[in-house]
């Protein structure tokens, strides 16, 4: 027998057809309660609303008129489109025809340069280097 009572994670897992079949829920008056409970929740919102119809025309009017509404254009985004289109041709012109990019620097003289440094530095020669010569064109 569990000593303690199921969680509620574990009662909405039984009721997906997941949780555990340990006895639990016949042995625990609590957790029996708790998973009627549940049970009778889950019954009421799978049953159908009790509606008039008239209900539902009305809603389906007001919908339509929302959807007609939306689907007209409204006067201020026609006055504001030329303005829009105007200020992302400026912003363009702006990025093309600005001043080119300044020299960048070269990196392989950089590079070789630490390569000497680090040579310089080692007393004995690693096998691995000979082929990094030919990257960097340093002599021996």
């Amino acid at each position: 027998m569990r000593q303690r009572h199921w969680s509620d994670e574990e009662l909405i897992a039984r009721l997906y057809g997941a949780g555990l079949e340990d006895g639990h829920l016949e042995e625990c008056a609590e957790c029996a309660r708790r998973w009627k409970s549940l049970l009778a929740a889950r019954e009421r919102f799978l049953a159908e609303p009790d509606l008039h119809p008239s209900f539902w025309e009305a809603q389906r009017a007001r919908l339509h008129a929302r959807l007609e509404r939306s689907a007209a254009p409204s006067r201020w985004r026609q006055a504001l489109a030329p303005l829009a289109a105007t200020a992302a041709m400026l912003f363009l012109a702006v990025l093309l025809w600005g001043p080119a990019p300044g020299p960048q620097p070269n990196v392989a003289s950089t590079d070789r340069h630490v390569f000497q440094e680090v040579y310089s530095l080692l007393e004995s020669e690693p096998a691995a280097v000979t082929p990094i010569y030919g990257l960097f064109e340093v002599e021996p």
